[in-house]
């Protein structure tokens, strides 16, 4: 059996390993168009920031890696830009030229691409937009000589990008259409803003990027009304499956406009497979609906479990809630399930429970806080989302996580065990706290 992986990232590797280890007879070959193999771009504002040093420190492993230890045949620098599903062959480009192989199962894990409103604005002189570990490599080497610097999106990538850019003493200027992180509340997304101006970061909320332009050697950013100029602009407008692959051998799109997949990870081609950015999973809150959840967690299981089936074991991939949590210095924000407008729209009688308490005993110093909003079904008795601000605020999200996917009554998280200790948590973790509210209450 020959099976062939485009896309060597989380879930190209993951499915390439599972396939080696379960069919040890196998061909398994895995074609990367950049550089790298199994590394991690959620890294690229640490090494922005110099926090990382060596760029090859967010390779996990090395091509030579899996050649020799897994015996996977792992091509970088090369672009699969066709596919034959009858002929069940691929088109394959690289230094060597253009090339053909044949394949028993074919492994979709082309991931994301950036958001970018008008393709033009790459071919702009200093803009930026971080994909692979390359792109990271040019924008801290074209930094030295750069001061002012516009970040255009207000969202996880917007907001680690503009930490990274002012801890090396930028001058950082960020826009967003709509509020700081909009899937945050209004008053949360407030506190997020003032501890960012706090560190001389400058938010401009409402404010649209009609487009950007070059003026000499800096960057025009223009909007309505406004048109300041920049050395340089890093775009952080999220990201968007990248199905251009998928699309063209006529695999079906699902309804988030990512890959649709069943829960083995088959698309609606028999002998492919898909998994990681590139697809939509089930929603684990809304039944029924897909979720697109482009993050490293799901992207690894998902490979996991495409290349377990490939390899003749039934698992399944359950779906995702969306967790996902990310910091502004020592600030941190989590999120996870659905939002009080999003669960109103689903017809969902709610009950949300908003509370500012302690993150750890108050005598501990120094003193902390978090801010917590829980969304609880009113009549299922259950979480359906959460925001999460402040500090510790990683293990909360992880307890509301396993909450939300498990359908956990408010009743049991009331007598849930969580631990205490004065340097972690009060004795009433807000946690509790939360769901003693709606207890009581309701």
């Amino acid at each position: 059996m020959k099976v062939i992986v485009v896309g060597g990232g989380a879930a190209g590797m993951s499915a390439a390993s599972r396939v080696r280890k379960l069919l040890p007879q196998s061909e398994v070959k895995v074609f990367e168009e950049s550089s790298y193999v199994s590394y991690a771009p959620c890294g690229l504002p640490y090494y922005v920031e110099n926090l990382v040093e060596d760029i090859n420190d967010l390779v996990t492993y090395t091509p030579e890696f899996f050649r020799k230890e897994r015996n996977i045949d792992v091509h970088i620098n090369t672009r699969v830009t066709k596919v034959d599903l009858n002929a069940k062959e691929i088109t394959r480009i690289s230094d060597e030229g253009e090339k053909t192989e044949s394949f028993d199962y074919l492994i979709l894990a082309t991931g994301a691409i950036p958001f970018v409103p008008d393709k033009k604005w790459l071919e702009i002189n200093h803009v930026y937009a971080l994909r692979h570990l390359e792109d990271g490599e040019r924008l801290r080497k074209d930094l030295q000589g750069l001061k002012n610097i516009a970040v255009i999106g207000g969202g996880y990538v917007g907001v680690e990008m503009a930490e990274a850019l002012s801890k090396i003493n930028k001058n950082v200027t960020v826009f967003e259409m709509k509020r700081l992180m909009p899937n945050l509340d209004p008053d949360y997304s407030q506190f997020l803003r003032q501890e960012m101006e706090k560190k001389s970061v400058k938010v401009v909320e409402g404010f649209t990027v009609r487009a950007l332009e070059n003026t000499g050697e800096k960057v025009r950013v223009v909007g309505d009304s406004e048109q300041p100029i920049f050395d340089a602009a890093v775009l952080g407008l999220g990201v968007k499956p990248n199905v251009e692959l998928a699309r063209s051998i006529g695999l079906k799109i699902g309804e988030t406009g990512a890959i649709w997949v069943d829960e083995n990870m088959r698309t609606s081609n028999p002998s492919v497979y898909a998994a990681g950015d590139n697809v939509e999973v089930n929603d684990l809150v809304i039944k029924g609906r897909k979720r697109y959840a482009p993050f490293a967690p799901e992207a690894n299981k998902e490979g996991y479990v495409a290349g377990s089936n490939i390899g003749n074991q039934n698992i399944k991939f359950p779906g995702s809630a969306g967790s996902s949590i990310t910091k502004f210095y020592d600030t941190e924000i989590g999120v996870v399930g659905i939002s009080e407008e999003d669960a109103k729209k689903h017809g969902i009688e709610v009950f949300p429970v908003k509370i500012r308490h302690n993150a750890k005993a108050s005598y501990y110093p120094p003193p902390e806080e978090v801010y917590m909003k829980v969304i609880f079904d009113k009549k299922r008795r259950v979480p359906l989302g959460a925001q999460v601000i402040g500090k510790n605020v990683w293990g909360r999200v992880a307890y509301l996580s396993l909450a939300i996917e498990n359908e956990i009554t408010v009743d049991n998280m009331f007598f849930s065990g969580v631990p205490y200790a004065p340097p972690f948590a009060p004795v009433w973790d807000s946690l509790i706290v939360a769901s003693r509210i709606f207890y009581e209450r309701v």
